[in-house]
């Protein structure tokens, strides 16, 4: 199971050169693993996903004890004890880690970055992560790619170099589209900057993969900005007010902003005997439809990744349960009193969207 470390970032910068010095080059060569110490790391890392973090390090240091150069052990050590927040002993064994040519190079380069981010080193913590990226693109055998993208996108947010925390979040998507974190961090920079439908889609990714949570309703939150009903006049007339400087670079949606408001209005004859949360649904299903047919978005990056999961979703029947799932999130009574009843729904869909990456 891949780990992604969320930095805890300050502002402060410091001189960029001093975080090659601090690193050692890699010039040892990482022992091999037996079945016994395979067998020991899957233990460890299932009570550290249990929480467990004391046992999980007792059975690395069972791996370390026998064969102190074995870089999966060490890597996974060094994990749990930022996991318990044990900064000084991750740095310890990550920076030892460091010293070899393994496949967990990169690995151990976001660890030691992500400890320097939470001591106020962001400037030396930021040419880490881009060390460890560049290292994992030019050879695809290290791992740990995607969340080296997400600890740097999350790194340019918080430096408030939101273009470049854009781009390699989207990276970090594409690595790895199940991981809550990537797909939450990009949405908040597409709200932040302004790109209302990719925020959208980003959000609705969140809410496939988590619930009942801060992340999860905020994620709503996002959601419902853009698809939220546009307010009548007192005449009954409906304006939408357009965006003329919205950016393109993600694909245009001006169209997108003209419709989405309309989708979820109630129609007296139509819609009689509807909730507000069944048209709702409704609106999101077809939502869905009209990206399915707007062939100028499938070369984007939503084009490639958010829209064909919700495509796929509608199929499978779980579009709708997405629409009242964002209300739920919200407190929407009616989507609560939907949601209670249709329990069977939202395990499909949690079931369905969480395994979806190995399914493409």
């Amino acid at each position: 199971m891949k780990k992604y470390l969320l930095s805890f970032l300050l502002v402060a910068l410091f001189s960029v050169s001093a975080a090659a010095q601090k690193v050692p080059k890699p010039t040892l060569e990482p022992t091999g693993m037996t079945l016994s110490a395979g067998q020991k790391i899957a233990d460890g890392i299932r009570l550290h996903d249990a929480g467990k973090y004391d046992e999980a390090i007792a059975k690395y240091d069972e791996v370390l004890k026998e064969n102190p150069g074995n870089t999966a052990a060490m890597y996974e050590m060094a994990f749990s004890y930022f996991a318990k927040k044990d900064q000084a002993k991750a740095l310890e064994l990550s920076l030892k880690g460091a010293e070899y040519k393994s496949p967990q190079l990169v690995q151990f380069y976001t660890i030691i970055a992500s400890v320097w981010d939470n001591q106020g080193k962001s400037a030396d913590a930021i040419a880490l992560y881009e060390e460890a990226v560049k290292l994992g693109e030019q050879d695809k055998t290290y791992e740990g790619l995607s969340f080296a993208y997400y600890n740097l996108g999350v790194s340019y947010a918080r430096q408030k170099q939101y273009d470049k925390s854009r781009q390699v979040l989207k990276k970090a998507v594409e690595g790895n589209f199940a991981h809550t974190g990537s797909n939450y961090y990009l949405a908040e920079i597409y709200t932040g900057t302004k790109y209302k439908m990719p925020a959208l889609l980003a959000a609705a990714r969140v809410l496939s993969l988590e619930t009942n949570t801060p992340r999860a309703k905020r994620a709503s939150l996002i959601f419902l900005d853009t698809l939220k009903p546009v307010k009548k006049d007192e005449k009954g007339n409906i304006n939408i007010f357009l965006n003329l400087d919205a950016p393109k670079d993600e694909g245009d949606f001006g169209m997108y902003d003209l419709m989405t408001g309309t989708l979820t209005l109630r129609d007296k004859k139509e819609d009689k005997g509807k909730t507000d949360a069944d048209i709702f649904a409704e609106g999101v299903d077809t939502l869905i439809a009209i990206m399915d047919e707007d062939k100028d978005l499938k070369s984007t990056f939503v084009g490639r990744t958010y829209i064909p999961f919700l495509v796929e979703a509608k199929k499978k029947g779980h579009s709708k349960t997405l629409g009242y799932l964002v209300l739920q999130q919200n407190g929407d009574t009616e989507a609560e009193k939907w949601t209670s009843n249709n329990k069977e729904k939202l395990t499909a869909f949690a079931d369905w969207a969480k395994n979806y990456q190995t399914q493409k």
